[in-house]
Order: structure tokens, then C-alpha cells, then sequence
């Protein structure tokens, strides 16, 4: 059967996403026998082909995988698969993305309908795993059919940018394509902007929806988020490209002004962007040439039309550092601007996590899954990439998120960390929205848990749970790094304040210097500390002495802090473990063997008995069935509660009721 989509998805290095982008790929209304998908591996270093060989083993009359020897960029592998592809019309997937079931089937219809060169999409940034049913898009939402006819339509089609920069979000004729010699230069990031550039110089007919089809994963990995990497100065190289080809195709006599303003944004203003919010180090040397290749392009930008109809007031003033002499003191002090302009008002709530979770609907909070370098891919984004601490996990807990989100996270004003089931919560007793954080934010500067006051010292009950030398060697460390927050220390020690979870909510600048306060400290306590004797729980130790330590700073700092409470959505993982597998031991009425699983299991993780970890304290009550239910077994009596039920919970029922509870 004839295919009537080639769909190309270039594959570098995304063995743990490939999965979740061929499920969505199978998944197409349209009919899978519809679509010849084209993998290219664009020499992976990772289980990337290996994967691709299961891809096209599962689906082989629709799956092809194409091999490079050498990594060439996305654009390479595009091109490859342009060469490869067969079917009349043309899609292109990034291989940590997915789409909705019919996205392919409504572009499709789109542009046979309307005989398009182009049909195109919204799309959704996602930052957890996929759900392909639950946000398809709204069947009232808007849609517009371009008809490009003459070069004054094709002006204003250009100036708005009615078709983005993106190449993924559309669905295109392949004769187009063809006809048009549009491809993508190779070797480079930003290959995108010379290959969108060519669609709006030739495309006649063009078909847009608003409908959201496409989910584009916030990738920390991916080219465009990594902080400080190279890849981010190829933007100049790749429109210098661009403009070179339009020169050639002859495009700058009817087209000057656009070509201009293309150039002004798509290449100057996105750099200044990037340099500003993706370098730790202003690069001045880069920006000389930016600034000296664009003005030679455009001599004079104030006489351009576009400028001040479209531009903003901020890049009309960044624009002005074409005409002015700048120094780098200078030039960081604009990057500053832009990157407060840009965070300001942000939010992000990072929600730690070991396993998959019912995300909070709320667009701020931001699934995170800690300790990823030594676990299976839950989809969500991990604290493996980048700068990152991701394998010291079993010892430091959610703080390997906190490490992450210090050292690569760049433009957000505010920041938080929580857990997947515990959120600061609202005076309604809901979890806390952007619009409750940000009105406390602007009188505070920091939100903190609110603390459980216990009847001893914080320091006994540590004592009692944990190895109190442990607490000892980080106040040593304190003593001689932070000499002047030794006596905070001991007094929160003394104190009966419990501070629990590491959650908090406060700006980045707040957050960056606590976490380097934090893992100054820790960088010499594991000098002095011996964890290879402890058990799983116990070897968690940097968490449990860190949730402390936030209320230390916090003092030390002499910072305003809010107290907020502190809700639950579920009980512990480890706890429901439990209960599940205890209820399989009753049903199979081997009590003897659930208690010791109950013994063994609260030694080595006593936390799963709390009040937080087990929200009905139904674990109590089963130990007590299970004393029940050995004393029965003892005395040999003709009944027993067994002889009631084995199912678990009807017995717990039946223990309350008989108890009164």
C-alpha cells in the first residue's frame, strides 16, 4: 500500500524519549499504514539505535532507520530524510516530542481539502510525560487559509511571521518542497530559521489551525536550553547562510525590507536573547562580529517600516547598540536588562519525584525525576543532564534536584522545590496557584514549610532516627566555613521546631546562594562521614540533615521568611508497597510471613509509619490483625477473623467497627 506521509525524525542521543515519540507516531488516526516513518540516527552515542532496530522490528512495512556514521546536526539528518522520503507529503518530528492521535490525519485533510503547500499546527511545551487524550485540541478553534498571490501579500506574510520559525509544527507538500529546493543547511544549530525563511518566500497556499497537536518536551538536554554551549553562536553562522541563499535565489530585489527585518530578528535579537539568558559569561568577542555582520546587512535599521510596528520596546532599544559604541561593561548591563525582562514575574515549581505522579494542573509546577542517572526513564525532566550530582541520589534525596536547578536553571525570577505529594497549601487548603505564591513573594523572600513543634529538642529526636555524629560533623563544618552561623545552629538544634521536606518557594538568587552554602558545607561533612554501612533509609543522609539547615539560613541570612502549610496527595510510595503486599499475604492467609515482611520492612524504613507517610494509620491497625490473627492461630480456635475475609482492607474495616474507631 502506497504511503501518503513521510514522517522524518532525526535521533541524536535520545535513547530515554524515543519510546514515548514512536507510541505517539503508532498511535495515528490516520492509520499507521498511512505513514512511512524515517528514522535518522545521526550517530548516537548512546542505546539510540539499538532502540530504532526495536522500532522497526515492531512496524516494518512502516519503519525505516537510516544510520550516520558521523554526527552531522539535525539538518543533515533532515536532509537525509528528505532523500529517503517517498510519500506525497512530508512531516518532521523531533525525537523527544510526541503529537496528538490525529494530528497527521487533520493536517492531512487540511491540505488535500484546500490544496495547500503548507498545513500547520499550535502546539503544547510539556515538561511531563505524554497524554495523548486528555488535551487534544478545541474543535472551535480558530483556523485561516493563507492565499499568497501577489508580492504585497507575501510582505505582509513575511512581517507577521504567520507561519513562526518552527519546523516541526506543519505538515508540507513534498512536490513544494521539490519544486522550491527547500533544505536545511547541516553542521549547524538554528538550521530551522534558513529552512522556515525559503517557506515564506515561495509558499502560496497555507493552511493554519490553532489547534495544539504537537507537544514540544522542555528538553534541559536540547540544543536550544543547554546553558553556555557552543551551538547557541551558530545562530549568526546559519543566518548568515540564510541571507547568502536569498542573495542567490534573487529574493533581495522585491524583498529587501523583509529580508532585513528577518535578518534583525531572527538572527540579531535571538542572539542578544541568547547571550543574555543561556551564557554565564557575557561573550563581547561574539557580539563585535554580530553587531559588525549585521550592520553591513542593514546599514540603517531605524528606516526599515517593520521596526516600530511590530518591535517592542525593549528590542527597539536593543537594536540601538548597532549605532552606538559599546563597551562589555556595557554590554552586561543590557544583558542584564533583557534577562529581567524576561524572568520577570516567573515562577517554577519543580516537583521532585521517584516515580510517576498525578501532575498538578497549575502550569508552574514542573515534574522532575531525582536520582534519573541511576533509574529507569519515567519521561519526566531529569537532574542527569547538564551540571548535575544525579548518582549521589540514594544519599542525597530530592537535593540532587535542588544541585540541578542551581546550576542550570538561568532565567526565572522566582523558583521552588516540592515533592510529589506534598505542595505548600493556600488558606483554602488547596495547593498554592502562581496567583497565591506571588502576592507573599513581593512581601517575603522566602516561603518556607510550615514546622511541626515537637516535645524535645530537635537534636534528641535526630539522635533517636539517625547517627547523631552525622549532625556533629556539620556543625563542625559550619563552625569553620560560616563562623558566625555556628551559634544559629546550636540554637536551632536546642530548639523543638521540625522543619520537614526541603520545600521552598523564593527568587533564584536566593536559591543559588543557598544551595552553594548548602554543598560547601556537605563537601567537607562527607570527609568526615561513613554511610557504607547504612541501609537504604539511613544512607539518605544529606536530605535528612538538610531539612535543618534551610531554616539555619534562612536565620543566618536574617532573610523574611513565610511560614506556609504543608498538604499531602497521596501517601509514600514505600507505604502503599507495603499495605499492597501485605493484602496479597492475607489473601493468601500467610500471616507469619506478613508480619516479618511488616517487621523488616519498618526497621530499615520507619518514615512509612508517619502520619504523612500513612494517612489513616491503617498500618497500625494491621499489625494489630496480625496479632489477632497469630493469637488465633495459637489457640487453635474453631473461627477466626480469617474465616471472615482475607481481603485486607474489609478487615481493617471490620476492626474499626468492632473498636468503635
Amino acid at each position: 500500500m502506497s504511503k501518503q506521509i513521510s514522517v522524518i525524525i532525526p535521533c541524536y542521543n535520545v535513547e530515554k524519549y524515543i519510546d514515548r515519540c514512536f507510541r505517539s507516531l503508532m498511535s495515528q488516526t490516520v492509520g499507521v499504514e498511512q505513514l512511512e516513518l524515517i528514522f535518522v540516527d545521526d550517530a548516537s552515542t548512546d542505546g539510540t539505535w539499538e532502540k530504532l532496530v526495536q522500532c522497526e522490528e515492531a512496524c516494518p512495512e512502516s519503519v525505516m532507520i537510516v544510520h550516520c556514521d558521523e554526527n552531522g546536526r539535525q539538518g543533515r539528518a533532515r536532509n537525509i530524510g528528505l532523500q529517503y522520503a517517498s510519500a506525497p507529503y512530508i512531516g518532521f518530528v523531533d525525537a523527544d516530542d510526541w503529537i496528538e492521535p490525529d494530528m497527521y490525519e487533520k493536517l492531512y485533510g487540511k491540505m488535500t481539502e484546500h490544496h495547500c503547500d503548507i498545513a500547520m499546527c499550535q502546539s503544547w511545551r510539556d515538561t511531563g510525560v505524554e497524554n495523548l487524550h486528555s488535551v487534544s485540541g478545541s474543535a472551535a478553534a480558530s483556523e485561516r487559509l493563507f492565499c499568497i498571490d501577489n508580492v504585497e501579500k507575501r510582505k505582509t506574510f513575511i512581517a507577521c511571521g504567520s507561519i513562526g520559525f518552527r519546523v516541526w509544527d506543519k505538515l508540507y507538500s513534498g512536490k513544494f518542497l521539490q519544486d522550491n529546493q527547500i533544505f536545511f543547511p547541516e553542521g549547524l544549530a538554528y538550521e530551522d530559521h534558513f529552512f522556515v525563511t525559503l517557506l515564506y518566500f515561495y509558499a502560496v497556499r497555507v493552511y493554519v489551525t490553532e489547534e495544539k497537536l504537537y507537544h514540544y518536551f522542555v528538553n534541559p538536554a536540547s540544543t536550544v536550553l543547554q546553558p553556555d554551549s557552543p551551538h547557541h553562536f551558530d545562530v549568526l553562522a546559519a543566518d548568515k547562510l540564510m541571507w547568502a541563499e536569498c542573495e542567490s535565489r534573487g529574493l533581495l530585489a522585491d524583498y529587501r525590507e523583509e529580508m532585513e527585518y528577518l535578518f534583525l530578528t531572527l538572527c540579531y535579537l535571538v542572539a542578544m536573547k541568547m547571550i543574555s539568558l543561556r551564557m554565564t559569561k557575557v561573550p563581547y568577542g561574539f557580539f563585535l562580529e554580530l553587531k559588525e555582520e549585521t550592520v553591513r546587512r542593514v546599514p540603517d535599521y531605524r528606516s526599515n517600516p517593520y521596526i516600530k510596528e511590530y518591535l517592542g520596546e525593549m528590542d527597539q532599544m536593543v537594536l540601538q547598540l548597532l549605532e552606538l559604541p559599546i563597551s562589555e561593561e556595557d554590554l552586561c548591563a543590557v544583558c542584564s536588562a533583557i534577562n529581567a525582562k524576561h524572568s520577570k514575574g516567573i515562577l517554577q515549581i519543580y516537583v521532585m519525584t521517584h516515580i510517576a505522579f498525578e501532575v498538578p494542573p497549575d502550569p508552574i509546577y514542573h515534574p522532575m525525576q531525582v536520582g534519573r542517572a541511576l533509574k529507569d526513564d519515567l519521561g519526566y525532566m531529569g537532574d542527569d543532564v547538564g551540571d548535575n550530582i544525579s548518582a549521589k541520589n540514594p544519599y542525597y534525596s530530592e537535593l540532587t534536584g535542588l544541585y540541578w536547578l542551581w546550576k542550570n536553571i538561568r532565567s526565572t525570577e522566582y523558583i521552588g522545590l516540592c515533592h510529589y505529594r506534598r505542595y505548600f497549601l493556600n488558606e483554602d487548603n488547596r495547593i498554592m496557584s502562581r496567583t497565591d505564591f506571588l502576592p507573599i513573594l513581593e512581601q517575603y523572600d522566602i516561603i518556607i514549610s510550615k514546622p511541626v513543634m515537637a516535645a524535645q529538642r530537635y537534636r534528641d529526636i535526630y539522635a533517636e532516627a539517625h547517627n547523631i555524629h552525622d549532625l556533629e560533623a556539620v556543625g563542625e563544618a559550619i563552625s569553620v566555613l560560616y563562623p558566625d552561623c555556628a551559634p544559629i545552629f546550636q540554637e536551632v538544634l536546642d530548639g523543638k521546631k521540625l522543619y520537614c521536606g526541603n520545600l521552598m518557594v523564593t527568587t533564584k538568587k536566593w536559591l543559588d546562594a543557598y544551595a552553594a552554602w548548602l554543598f560547601s558545607i556537605f563537601d567537607v561533612v562527607e570527609k568526615k562521614i561513613d554511610v557504607s554501612a547504612y541501609d537504604d533509609y539511613h544512607k539518605r543522609v544529606y536530605g535528612f540533615l538538610s531539612e535543618q539547615l534551610l531554616y539555619v539560613w534562612v536565620r543566618y541570612r536574617n532573610l523574611t521568611y513565610y511560614e506556609a502549610p504543608i498538604g499531602f496527595t497521596q501517601e509514600k510510595a514505600e507505604t502503599l508497597s507495603l499495605k499492597g503486599r501485605l493484602a496479597e499475604l492475607f489473601r493468601e492467609r500467610k500471616i507469619t510471613q506478613a508480619h516479618q515482611l511488616f517487621l523488616d520492612t519498618v526497621k530499615t524504613r520507619p518514615d512509612v509509619m508517619l502520619a504523612g507517610s500513612d494517612f489513616g494509620q491503617e498500618l497500625e491497625i494491621i499489625l494489630r490483625i496480625i496479632h489477632i490473627c497469630e493469637e488465633e492461630e495459637k489457640e487453635q480456635k474453631g473461627s477466626s477473623m480469617l474465616d471472615y475475609s482475607t481481603d485486607l482492607n474489609e478487615l481493617i474495616r471490620y476492626y474499626r467497627r468492632s473498636k468503635g474507631i
